[in-house]
């Protein structure tokens, strides 16, 4: 089933240089890691209001990410954040994995 309005179903993995504890203490590669933003194809960013750079909120009843969107050629009703970076952890804030279904909202009071 397609998630309902307000959802989506959640695409994460590592990036190759985010908060591992082998990066730990290298401040110059550390420096080089790719910024987290949440990934959003044009037609879920508009169907939430929102577009590149506006935040948008990925939570669970866990917890929630708020992270500048990417809008992304990619299929809708899906939002990809990283896994392991900073202000996206995704396992420990959300306690949701790859394939779950997530709630999602514009992040600036739209």
């Amino acid at each position: 089933p397609a998630p309902r309005p307000g959802t989506a179903v959640l695409a994460t993995w590592r990036q190759l240089l985010d908060l591992g504890s082998l990066q730990d203490g290298d401040g110059h590669l550390a420096g080089t890691a790719r910024p987290a933003v949440a990934r959003l194809s044009k037609i879920t960013a508009t169907d939430l209001g929102v577009d590149d750079g506006d935040p948008v909120v990925v939570g669970t009843d866990r917890g929630e990410i708020t992270l500048p969107v990417a809008v992304t050629e990619m299929p809708d009703r899906v939002v990809w954040v990283p896994a392991n970076s900073s202000g996206s952890t995704v396992h420990r804030t959300l306690g949701a994995g790859a394939g779950s279904v997530v709630e999602i909202r514009s992040g600036g009071g739209k």
